[in-house]
């Protein structure tokens, strides 16, 4: 089924109830340069924030679709924006890039199944984006259910996810893009392999002490625990996200240019994941300090 025949059975259904949340400056940009990418048969349409097509041969049935349901798009959107300050910190900590007053905000929605997609989120400059738009600059990734906004786990359980399905796509890359592959196969790619199978055992062990849907929902007696747990967590993946980047710097030094891309947009999906979680045990240390903002 393509994107539009979905987004087409959306129309009389309800959105997911989304919390109503005042944005920063920075959100406001991002909403105001928000572009989505629609991604069906090998063919990627983009909108401009005000659903302009700007790429991609539009066929009648993605016209009018487009035209009359530009109130439900923009509900997405919002939806695709809140999901990002509640469960991630994507917004936050790209603010190098998306606070640039000529970047914008460009989302990929790719259908998986049912109203479940995944999102690609990308950035470029608005007056590049012709001339050189394959140039877009990869900064993350969500995995949206569009009739489920709240997510159990604190939001966590996508990002082991998406490390498992994302490790099982290098490892094959490996053996068709690295010139010397068997050079780098014991101690690069078995140790990442090792290192992600690891992170997920031990994330599926803990998610079950993190069953909330958001902080104000942990017990005061838990938190001490629950921060504990996402800590130990943090530190494997920041484990494994340098022993990535020394492998993507060795692969650039001995110009592995074919392969190292897929490797750098690996680093990245571990440090969103890396942030995410900081940015959980900040909020932890503050309500167990009780200190008051």
């Amino acid at each position: 089924m393509n994107i539009i025949e979905v987004l087409k059975g959306f129309e009389k259904k309800m959105l997911s109830p989304v919390p109503k949340i005042v944005y920063s400056s920075l959100y406001k940009k991002v909403r105001n340069n928000f572009y989505f990418e629609f991604e069906d048969e090998r063919e990627q349409f983009l909108f401009s924030p005000h659903y302009v097509p700007l790429r991609g041969r539009m066929g009648k049935q993605m016209k009018d679709f487009i035209e009359s349901n530009e109130a439900i798009l923009s509900e997405i959107k919002d939806f695709i924006l809140n999901s990002l300050f509640v469960y991630s910190a994507l917004i936050e900590e790209n603010s190098y890039y998306l606070s640039n007053s000529q970047s914008i905000f460009i989302a990929r929605l790719i259908h998986k199944r049912d109203l479940r997609f995944e999102v690609k989120f990308y950035t470029h400059y608005q007056d590049e984006l012709e001339s050189s738009y394959k140039d877009k600059i990869y900064i993350g990734r969500d995995f949206l259910n569009l009739y489920k906004f709240e997510r159990k786990y604190l939001g966590l359980k996508k990002y082991y996810k998406s490390l498992e399905e994302q490790n099982e796509k290098i490892q094959e890359r490996a053996k068709h893009k690295l010139r010397y592959y068997e050079d780098y196969k014991k101690n690069f790619m078995d140790e990442i392999d090792y290192l992600v199978k690891d992170v997920v055992n031990e994330s599926m062990e803990r998610l079950p002490f993190l069953q909330e849907t958001k902080m104000i929902d942990i017990p005061k007696g838990n938190l001490s625990g629950v921060l504990d747990h996402i800590l130990y967590l943090l530190n494997l993946m920041i484990e494994m996200r340098d022993f990535t980047e020394e492998f993507e710097n060795k692969l650039r030094l001995r110009e592995e240019n074919d392969f190292v891309k897929y490797l750098t947009k690996f680093s990245k999906d571990l440090i969103d994941g890396i942030r995410y979680l900081r940015k959980l045990t900040f909020q932890l240390h503050l309500k167990i300090s009780k200190y008051k903002i």
